[in-house]
């Protein structure tokens, strides 16, 4: 599996703030309860002039639940409960081979768990599926999502770090959610955030977006130069 690293220069002649989040991924098979947030992945704060700060990510996937902190952040922090490795659905050599299928377990209308994953499941080429069809004790509404902070998403790492959050969203229930993931990711400066803050990409400020699929690379430099412009080196 990929790893994909992003290295900034900074020539700006001043000390920056830097942060590092996901492009949001596209979510089908049911309408998405309320904001599709990315979530801040790392930050590089004070990073000097002449300095340097750099990003790695895995291009391996987990699904990932968890709640929002909402004491935290300009939109809340997120903080997760639980993340479980998972394949996105492909075709190789015309064999197709579908992603993984994710169960939601929400207890007690109030805390959220993944239950055991199917892989292969019904995810299609590109994209994993979530699963959050209520039965037994597994049920809430949607009202219930949102008052208790619960969210699903997609992550980067199967630890518990905060920041492994890629993008999360407020569950629905009964519905099997089709995620697909991109491997596009934005660096933005100027303002300070926390790992883990929910964000978009259209109220960050100065960001530019890297696609590694599109560049067909793996790794990039940016630099951050005295006109406050990000440009690949």
């Amino acid at each position: 599996m990929a790893t994909y690293k992003i290295t900034i220069k900074n020539k700006s002649g001043q000390t920056q703030h830097y942060c590092f989040f996901n492009e949001r991924p596209t979510v089908s098979g049911a309408a998405v309860t309320g904001e599709l947030w990315s979530n801040i992945m790392k930050t590089a704060e004070y990073t000097p002039d002449q300095g340097v700060a750099t990003f790695k990510v895995s291009g391996e996937y987990f699904a990932i639940c968890g709640k929002i902190d909402t004491s935290s952040g300009p939109n809340g922090t997120v903080t997760v409960s639980k993340t479980v490795p998972i394949q996105v659905g492909e075709s190789l050599g015309g064999k197709v081979t579908l992603g993984s299928t994710v169960p939601l377990i929400v207890h007690k209308r109030k805390a959220c768990d993944i239950g055991h994953v199917k892989t292969p499941g019904g995810g299609k080429i590109g994209n994993f599926q979530f699963d959050t069809t209520c039965k037994d004790d597994n049920i809430f509404t949607a009202a219930d999502a949102k008052a208790n902070n619960l969210l699903i998403g997609v992550a980067s790492s199967k630890d518990g770090d905060i920041g492994t959050a890629m993008a999360t969203f407020h569950p629905a229930p009964n519905v099997t959610y089709q995620i697909q993931p991109k491997p596009v990711y934005y660096v933005a400066f100027g303002s300070s955030f926390e790992v883990g803050d929910l964000v978009k990409v259209e109220a960050v400020g100065s960001s530019l977006a890297v696609d590694f699929v599109a560049r067909s690379v793996n790794e990039v430099t940016i630099i951050h130069d005295d006109t406050n412009t990000l440009y690949f080196q």
